[in-house]
């Protein structure tokens, strides 16, 4: 297999059109510098989305626990899963909330008697 050079002017143009060896490599290293620029960016919008979704969950086991109480006077009895079981089961929670980190649930309406505090064994307490 020949290449074929042709003269234009006094320069010579090969007429295959691959790319060198040295442009891969500056490519590559381009791609790279970008990369490293790119990702830090990239996961801590993935860490602060988690750590809203699990602030919204906080909140709404927070009013749904209030209501609760408005509604029967008394907080939910039991440890934290027979708590939010029982908002489930009053039609208060649509669903049990997870953590979307893989974190617990922490109620207790103990501490202070007017108020709930609900925090996640992995971002704490969550907005009020």
């Amino acid at each position: 297999m020949r290449i074929q050079k042709r003269l234009i002017g006094s320069y010579k143009v090969r007429e295959n059109h691959g790319f060198t060896l040295l442009e891969m490599v500056i490519s590559v290293f381009i791609m790279s510098v970008m990369m490293a620029v790119v990702m830090p960016h990239l996961l801590s919008a993935g860490q602060q989305a988690q750590k809203s979704a699990c602030e919204q969950n906080q909140r709404t086991i927070r009013e749904a626990l209030i209501e609760y109480k408005l509604v029967y006077h008394s907080y939910p009895a039991g440890d934290t899963v027979h708590q939010l079981q029982e908002l489930k089961d009053k039609m208060l929670l649509s669903s049990l909330p997870v953590d979307p980190d893989g974190g617990q649930y922490q109620i207790d309406t103990t501490t202070h008697p007017n108020e709930v505090v609900v925090t996640c064994t992995v971002h704490g307490e969550l907005g009020q």
